[in-house]
């Protein structure tokens, strides 16, 4: 008879439950990996990423771009005030013995024959020509007509400084604006922080005298309301643009930690910078650490990783400082434990006892 090859042996228990626990697992795995597709790198950029950053790089050129076309829009609006260290030519018509050129000293005064110092600082040219006009017809002239030019422009100086292409001392020969003056700078750099820091001398419109203003500009709502905060640079502008500061980002990210904060930077754009969300991040909600600036108290805001990437206007703006969290899901992150205790087994195959 011939030979029959004897029956295999019955799987034992043990084996049984070897190849159930590995069916098990493997089937997770392949669960895992269509969930979340096939795991990269932190340095790895995807075209989505990569349109991202370079949006974030082509905000602060439309930015600079918005600002010198506000620029170019208000100058023709623009008279010259008269400052500090100008000099004006002053004709009084029929007495050439008045008439001269008088330096404005650093209080913003002309020193005149008979009348003595007259307050000039801050104002047009027609109104320095009423004001002198007014001291000689208190006592000395009988409706004087007085007519006034700049023959040296020399209060018109500006300090531009801190994120800006070209940070230098600026002369001009007429009354430059806040935008005017940036534009003038070579717009913002790329490191460029949310505000502006305006300080000069300005004459005060109810007691005439000069005093320091000092302000902070928002650049979006600068932008947004130049009417409002385009102001008119007084004596001795300083501006500075600082660079922007810190933004944290921390939970279920490839890169968690510190990024630069720029005048554009929103949570989508930090996650970005942050190497993206990891598989087991909880994308319905993701929170916002900011503190607010009149309280100093920390308030929580929540958003949505889909929210934010389908309407771009949902993202929010984060301020130096600001913390982006996102907490893992329980179930992805069950699913990413189990991945890395399943892959270490397949690596060694399986061999029946």
């Amino acid at each position: 008879m011939p030979h029959l090859p004897s029956p295999s042996k019955p799987m034992t228990h043990r084996m049984k439950t070897y190849v159930h626990c590995m069916l098990l697992l493997s089937a997770m795995v392949i669960l895992a990996g269509c969930a979340g597709g096939p795991s990269r790198q932190s340095n790895d950029l995807t075209v989505e990423d990569f349109q991202q950053q370079f949006e974030a790089d082509e905000r602060v050129t439309e930015i600079n771009e918005r600002l010198m076309m506000m620029a170019v829009e208000g100058a023709a609006d623009q008279v010259y005030r008269v400052g500090p260290d100008d000099h004006l030519r002053v004709n009084i018509f029929g007495v050439s013995e008045l008439s001269d050129e008088y330096r404005v000293n650093g209080a913003g005064e002309v020193l005149l024959p008979l009348v003595g110092p007259v307050a000039v600082s801050g104002l047009t040219l027609s109104e320095v020509e009423q004001a002198i006009a007014g001291a000689y017809d208190e006592t000395y002239l009988r409706d004087p007509h007085v007519s006034v030019e700049v023959t040296d422009f020399r209060s018109q100086q500006f300090t531009l400084m801190g994120a800006v292409s070209s940070p230098r001392v600026y002369s001009v020969s007429r009354q430059t604006t806040l935008l005017e003056a940036i534009a003038m700078g070579g717009g913002l750099g790329g490191e460029a922080g949310g505000s502006i820091y305006l300080t000069d001398r300005i004459r005060d419109p109810e007691s005439g005298q000069l005093g320091t203003r000092s302000v902070i500009i928002d650049i979006e709502e600068l932008m947004q309301n130049p009417s409002e905060y385009n102001f008119v640079l007084g004596d001795s502008a300083m501006i500075n643009v600082p660079r922007g500061g810190y933004i944290y980002v921390e939970g279920a990210v490839n890169s968690p930690g510190a990024y630069r904060q720029r005048a554009d930077t929103t949570v989508l754009k930090a996650i970005v910078e942050a190497g993206g969300l990891s598989f087991e991040a909880r994308r319905s909600n993701i929170y916002v650490l900011q503190r607010n600036p009149d309280t100093g108290n920390w308030e929580q805001h929540s958003t949505s990783y889909y929210r934010i990437r389908r309407d771009p206007a949902e993202d929010i703006t984060l301020s130096s400082g600001d913390i982006v969290v996102v907490r893992s899901g329980p179930v992805r992150a069950g699913l990413s434990t189990m991945v890395q205790i399943v892959t270490p087994l397949r690596l060694l195959g399986f061999r029946p006892l």
